[in-house]
This record gives C-alpha cells, structure tokens and sequence, in this order.
C-alpha cells in the first residue's frame, strides 16, 4: 500500500448595499485596529530558494514557481478579456456567504432535483481558468461576466484556494450531482478540479493556501483549517476510485500526491528537544519550520490542526511504523496539553470546574502555554486582553476529546512502535 512506502486586473468594489451582499469585511476593515496582515516574506523568492534547497531539489521549485506564474498569466488574462468584452475596467465581487460545503440534507435525491442543478450550474461558473474554486462565494446564481470568482473583495485574491474548504468541498458536490446526474459537464469540472490540487502540491508534497502562489503566508504549507487534510483526501478518493470521473492517469498521479502529502506531514510534524509533537497551523514550504500567518496567527504549535491530522492519519488501515509513531506522538501532546476548568462556548471564556476539558487554538513552542493575539499581532497570554479579535476566531476548542476517543480504539490494532 502506498502509505507503507517511505497581466494586472484593475479592481473595484461594486456598488451594491450590505443588504444585497452582507460580507463582514466590509465592516471589519472600518475597525480602528484593523490592518493588512503584516508579514510580507516572500517564502519562495529565487534567493531563498538558492539558499535553503538542494540543488537536486532546486529545479522542481523553479519549475512550481514557473508553473504558478504561468497559470496566473491565463487566469488574469481571461479576465481581462472578460472585462474589454463587457465595457468595464475592474471586476465586481462575487455574492457574498460565509461558508459553502455538502451539507447532511443534500442527500441522494435531492442531488437528483432541479435545485441540485441549479446550484451545479453555478458552481460550474465559478471554476476558474485553473481548475480551482475561491470562497465566500454563494452559488445561487451563475457568475456573470467580469465578475470575480471571490465573494469577499473585488480585488484579485484567493483565485484559487483550498481555504475553508474551498475547490474540495465543490469537488464532493459535483462528484454527488454526477452520481445522481451524470452530465459531461460535471465529470470535466471534477478531472479540472482535480488537476488543480495536483498542480498546487509543492515539491514537498505539502500545499499552500492558495495557487496561483500569491507570496506572504499564502505560501506557506497550509494546514490551517484542515487546508491540507481536505486536499489529501480529495487525492485518497481519486486515488482509491472512490471519486467518480477521474481517469487512470489522474489516479495514478493522485497514488502519489498523497504519499508526498504523507511525507510532508510526517516532516512538518513539530519536535520538541528531538521528541515529535504537534503541528502548526503554517509551515515555511522550504524548512518546515511553523511560521505565522495573520497578524493574529502567530508562530505556534496547533490542538485544533493538529487533532484533524491525527484523525487523518488513524483513518487508513496501515501505516509504516513512523506514522503510528507520529500518531502517539501527537496524542502524548494533545494530552499533555488539555485544560481543565475552563468552558468556552460563544467565543466567551469562563471557569466552569466540572466542564470537559478544552485545548487552546494556539500554543507558544518551548514554554507550550496557550497564546493569542489582537490585529496589531501582540503576543498575549490572557484571553481578558482580546479585543478586536475576541469574537470571531476560536480561540478554544474541545475537537481534540474526539480525536482522543478515536484514538482508543484506533491504538488497539496499532500498538507503540
């Protein structure tokens, strides 16, 4: 089994009112604390790249790079063409919603109803050039002409992304609709959207946030709300046939995206005086080392990131012994790292000497107490001192009891190596 083995867009926001497109950045850029995200490193500039890769290595990053910047010279100049057909200048944003997934009551026969298609129809019109999908966008309607793929900004960003969900949770829904419906027309969306991750997998077999590489944080390997883990398990289906449409050749070449991805975790996996532990939430895509990523996001060890890859690790039959090492690793950490008598519910903290135990989001490396941050990017250890990021962002979370308990039974026919 394989885990056994070791062109500028000119843009504008559209002039439409909240009512008709309620996107909470409108209002949180009019926040006095509100600021661009600060860090500004180019991860994959050609100098660094001469300095911390192989020159074995050094020309599968170039040719990433090349790669990236060639899929972004067609994504921006379909839109320019888009844009010179229509009269306009810039692009409009695309309707706003905050999140969009398969949800439970889309079930087999709904995905066979004229709704079911009507939502396909406009997902299909909201794949970009590259195969991928943005986010924050709502699929109510087709995407009309020279407007963006993105939902939170008419600016040119997050075209495309595995953030939130984004691109692989699109795939699931055309795969379902495909199942109920075939149509010519979804299985080529599905093969698109496929191609995409594979094109976005680093030499490492790691992924950044978005593809076309957009630079900063973006670049960095992503396992921030579980960016990673959704894109590897998109390859598992293709790869295991469990993913309708795909071809032998996708499959094939998904066999080994997700042994690399397998490699990259494994590597990523943060140690503590040589001792593996947890993982964070970004990851330089050169050393691996954890990096931060928003103003508030700092440099960290993961609960909640870190729990989702165990729970992806434990979900295949076999692992090569280092993996089930990594997993008792990451559980010895996990454990060591609860809170008790802390509840956290609403984005409120309060003692509760009888609540369940909770992780903190964020855990600073070397003293592995919880930390946070406001806009301004602060390093805070109360979460009293939250301000303008005390709502909004989860701080807390109790996902990882759910991968311990997973682990209870996972550890009986996976003994300690």
């Amino acid at each position: 089994m394989i885990w056994r083995r070791a062109a500028a867009i000119v843009v504008a926001f559209p002039a439409m009112g909240a009512s008709q497109n309620p996107n909470p950045m409108d209002s949180i850029r009019k926040l006095p604390g509100y600021r661009p995200a600060a860090d500004t490193i180019q991860y994959l500039a050609t100098s660094r790249i001469e300095r911390l890769v192989s020159p074995v290595e050094r020309p599968l990053w170039l040719a990433y790079i090349a790669r990236s910047r060639e899929l972004y010279a067609r994504d921006t100049a379909a839109m320019n063409a888009e844009l010179r057909a229509v009269g306009k200048h810039a692009m409009t944003r695309a309707p706003y919603i905050h999140a969009f997934s398969v949800e439970p009551w889309m079930t087999p026969r709904w995905f066979a109803s004229d709704s079911a298609r009507a939502m396909a129809e406009a997902i299909l019109s909201f794949q970009a050039p590259n195969g991928g999908w943005s986010k924050h966008v709502e699929f109510a309607r087709p995407r009309r002409t020279g407007e963006s793929y993105y939902g939170e900004s008419a600016d040119w960003e997050y075209i495309s992304t595995i953030d939130n969900g984004s691109t692989t949770e699109e795939i699931r829904f055309l795969d379902a609709i495909n199942r109920a419906r075939p149509n010519a027309k979804y299985a080529e969306a599905i093969r698109r959207g496929v191609d995409y991750l594979l094109d976005s997998q680093m030499p490492t077999g790691c992924f950044p946030q978005v593809f076309p590489l957009a630079g900063s944080y973006h670049d960095a390997a992503t396992f921030n709300d579980d960016a990673t883990v959704h894109a590897l398990t998109t390859l598992r289906d293709t790869y295991e046939g469990r993913l309708s449409a795909t071809t032998l050749a996708q499959q094939s070449r998904a066999s080994i995206g997700l042994f690399k991805g397998l490699t990259c975790i494994f590597a990523a996996q943060v140690r503590d005086n040589g001792k593996r532990a947890a993982w964070g939430q970004q990851h330089d895509p050169l050393t691996l080392a954890p990096v931060s990523a928003r103003t508030y996001e700092l440099t960290s060890r993961t609960a909640l990131e870190s729990a989702g890859i165990l729970d992806f690790l434990m979900s295949f039959p076999g692992l090569a012994n280092g993996l089930v090492d990594a997993v008792y690793a990451g559980v010895d950490w996990l454990r060591a790292s609860s809170i008790k008598g802390l509840a956290y519910e609403h984005y409120e903290l309060r003692a509760d000497p009888n609540a369940p135990p909770i992780w903190g989001r964020l855990y600073e490396i070397g003293t592995n107490r919880v930390i946070m941050a406001n806009r301004d990017g602060v390093k805070l250890y109360d979460w009293n001192s939250l301000t303008d990021r005390r709502s909004g962002y989860g701080w807390y979370t109790a996902a990882p009891a759910h991968t311990l308990a997973t682990f209870e039974q996972w550890s009986r026919s996976h003994p300690r190596p």
